[in-house]
C-alpha cells in the first residue's frame, strides 16, 4: 500500500497590507480649512474638537489617559454651552467635550457617531473641507469600520483630492477583508475602478471592476453585481470591445432587475452603443421607452429626446425626428441642461443630416460648437467642429458604421435584448 506523504509546506494565510491612508492635504496647519470655511466661534470649536479627536485617535490606547488636562473638558463644555451654534452640531460637540474628561473610557463608536454627525452637517452646508476632516476623524476613531473608511474616500473624491481618496479606498478594502464586510469591499473596488476610468486607465479600471464583480457574485450582492457589470460595460465600450460590452450589459440588466434606479441609465447607455453601431431601430425603441423615466430630470430628458431625434433620423422617421427637434429646442432653454446641451445638439445634427435636412443639421452643429466652446468641453468641441465642417464642405456626415465591422442590421440577440429592455422599462414606469 502506498504511503501517504505528510504535507510539510502548510500554506500561510495571505496577509494584506496597504500603506497608511493620507490624512493631510495641502493645508499648512492640520484642520485650518475648518476655520476658513465655518469661521466665527463655531469654526473655532469645530477646529479644536477636530484636533482633539485626531490627537486621541492616533494615540496608543494605553497613553490616552494623560492626553488632556483636568480642566479641559469642563472648559470646553462651558464654551459649547455659551456659544451660538447650529443645533445639529451642539450635541456632537458636547460628546467630544466629554471625551476630554475620560479619554481612556470613551468608546470609539460614540466619538465616530459625533464626528459623522458633524460631517453630515458640514456636507449639507457645503463646507467640503470640514466634511472631509470629520469623516476622516470618524474613521480613525473606529479603525475597524470599513464603511467609515469608504466614506472618507468618497468625500475626498468629491473634493478632487484623488490621491487621498485612493488611499482611503484601498484602506477600506483592507479593513473589509479583515472584518468580512463584502459590500464595502465591492464598493471600494468600484470606486477605484471609476477613478481609473476618469484617468483613462482602462486596464486598471477593468481589473478593479472585475474584482468587485467577483466579490458581489460570491457574496450574493445583486445590486453591486449590476453596478460592477455596468462599469465593465463602459470600459469595454471605451476600449472598442463592443461584443463584450453587450455581454456585460446583459449581466448588469439581470442583476439590476426591474426596479433598480440605474436601470434607465443602463438602457440609455446600451441603446446609445447600438445607435453608434448603426442599429437605429432597436435603439429608438429603447429611447422611446425611456421617456417616462426622464420625468422631472430635465438633463436626462434632454439626452433621451436628442437621442430619439438621432435614431429617428437613422431609420427615416421624419415626423418623429421633427417632434423631437421641437422638444429639444424647448428643453434647451432650461438652465440645468446646460452641461449636456452641446452633446444633445450634436445628436440633433446627426439626425437631421441622416434625413438630408442640411439647414437644421448646420444650425444644430453650430449651437453644439458654441456651447462646447463656452463650457470648455474639448472633446465635444472637436466633434461638433468636424460635423460642421463636413456639412459645410459637402453637406454630408461621414458615417462610421463600417469602421466598427458590424452590420447596421441588428442581430437577433440584440433585438431580443432590446425587447426585454423595453418591456422592463414599461413595467417599471407603470408602478
Amino acid at each position: 500500500m502506498r504511503a501517504t506523504r505528510a504535507k510539510t509546506n502548510v500554506r500561510e494565510p495571505r496577509r494584506w497590507r496597504t500603506p497608511p491612508p493620507l490624512i493631510r492635504g495641502s493645508e499648512t496647519l492640520e484642520g485650518m480649512d475648518i476655520l476658513r470655511e465655518v469661521g466665527s466661534e463655531a469654526g473655532v470649536l469645530l477646529w479644536q474638537s477636530y484636533r482633539n479627536v485626531m490627537f486621541w485617535a492616533t494615540a496608543e490606547p494605553g497613553e490616552r489617559s494623560t492626553l488632556f488636562s483636568a480642566e479641559a473638558s469642563r472648559k470646553r463644555l462651558a464654551e459649547v454651552a455659551a456659544a451660538r451654534l447650529p443645533h445639529e452640531i451642539t450635541e456632537p460637540l458636547t460628546v467630544i467635550g466629554g471625551l476630554l474628561a475620560a479619554p481612556e473610557d470613551t468608546p470609539g463608536d460614540a466619538v465616530a457617531a459625533a464626528c459623522t454627525a458633524i460631517g453630515e452637517w458640514a456636507e449639507a452646508e457645503q463646507h467640503g473641507a470640514t466634511s472631509l476632516a470629520f469623516a476622516q476623524a470618524a474613521a480613525l476613531a473606529m479603525p475597524r469600520s470599513a464603511g467609515l473608511a469608504l466614506k472618507v474616500g468618497q468625500v475626498a473624491r468629491e473634493r478632487a483630492e484623488m490621491a487621498r481618496a485612493e488611499t482611503w479606498f484601498r484602506h477600506a478594502i483592507m479593513i473589509s477583508r479583515q472584518v468580512g464586510d463584502w459590500e464595502t469591499y465591492a464598493r471600494a473596488y468600484i470606486a477605484l475602478g471609476n477613478m481609473a476610468i476618469k484617468r483613462g486607465s482602462f486596464p486598471v479600471a477593468h481589473r478593479m471592476h472585475i474584482k468587485a464583480l467577483r466579490a458581489a457574485r460570491r457574496k450574493g450582492l445583486p445590486a453591486l453585481q449590476g453596478m460592477a457589470a455596468h462599469d465593465l460595460f463602459v470600459v469595454a465600450v471605451e476600449t472598442g470591445r463592443h461584443a463584450q460590452a453587450e455581454e456585460y450589459a446583459r449581466a448588469a440588466f439581470r442583476a439590476y432587475g426591474s426596479q433598480h434606479e440605474r436601470l434607465p441609465v443602463l438602457a440609455q447607455d446600451v441603446a446609445y452603443l447600438w445607435m453608434q453601431q448603426g442599429h437605429f431601430a432597436p435603439a429608438l425603441e429603447v429611447f422611446e421607452a425611456l421617456r417616462p423615466h426622464a420625468a422631472g430630470r430635465r438633463d436626462f430628458g434632454l439626452t433621451v429626446v436628442s437621442n430619439i431625434a438621432r435614431a429617428a433620423g437613422g431609420v427615416g422617421e421624419r415626423e418623429v425626428f421633427r417632434k423631437a427637434w421641437v422638444e429639444v429646442n424647448r428643453l434647451a432653454k432650461e438652465p440645468e441642461v446646460r452641461p449636456v446641451l452641446a452633446a444633445a445638439m450634436l445628436e440633433l445634427a446627426h439626425g437631421a443630416a441622416s434625413l438630408g435636412e442640411w439647414d437644421r443639421a448646420e444650425q444644430a452643429a453650430e449651437q453644439a460648437s458654441a456651447v462646447a466652446t463656452e463650457l470648455r468641453q474639448s472633446k465635444l468641441m472637436i466633434s461638433a467642429d468636424a460635423v460642421l465642417d463636413s456639412i459645410r464642405n459637402g453637406r454630408r456626415i461621414e458615417r462610421k458604421v463600417a469602421d466598427t465591422g458590424v452590420s447596421a442590421v441588428a442581430t437577433q440577440d440584440t433585438e431580443v435584448f432590446a425587447a426585454s429592455l423595453v418591456r422592463t422599462l414599461e413595467m417599471a414606469s407603470s408602478h
